[in-house]
């Protein structure tokens, strides 16, 4: 549920979040088909979890505006940038930088705040005792 003082969710971010939700669909077709799109039916082991794993976790945090989502979607977009010099895709790499530029814009910011490094600092002090 969106707070009343959040604004709505940009387009780009629900493009973003619905395609790693989407990611393990899209590997698997893939996969069936015997065909490569982007680094989608890659028969790598890692590969298989990213995709079926990792991706649809970074699209449910997304999702649910978890406050670690921008974060662990600039890990994830990172990650998709080396994959794309491993494999040499061009195309995977200049969509993985378009998002991480798109995560940079007021709108994507304001939707998915940075972490606020007190908050966390005060909850590692409660979880010691201190």
């Amino acid at each position: 549920m969106i707070p009343p003082d959040r604004p709505g969710r940009p387009f780009g971010l629900w493009i973003l979040t619905l395609a790693l939700l989407a990611s393990p669909l899209l590997h698997a077709a893939a996969l069936l088909l015997r065909a490569r799109w982007l680094n989608y039916g890659s028969p790598r082991l890692w590969d298989g979890f990213v995709y079926f794993l990792i991706a649809p976790i970074v699209g449910m945090l997304m999702l649910r505006q978890h406050e670690r989502a921008r974060f662990s979607a600039y890990v994830f977009l990172s990650c998709e940038i080396l994959r794309a010099i491993r494999i040499h895709s061009p195309a995977l790499g200049v969509l993985a930088v378009g998002f991480l530029v798109y995560l940079q814009l007021p709108a994507a910011r304001a939707f998915h705040p940075s972490i606020d490094p007190r908050k966390v600092l005060a909850r590692l002090r409660l979880k010691r005792g201190g």
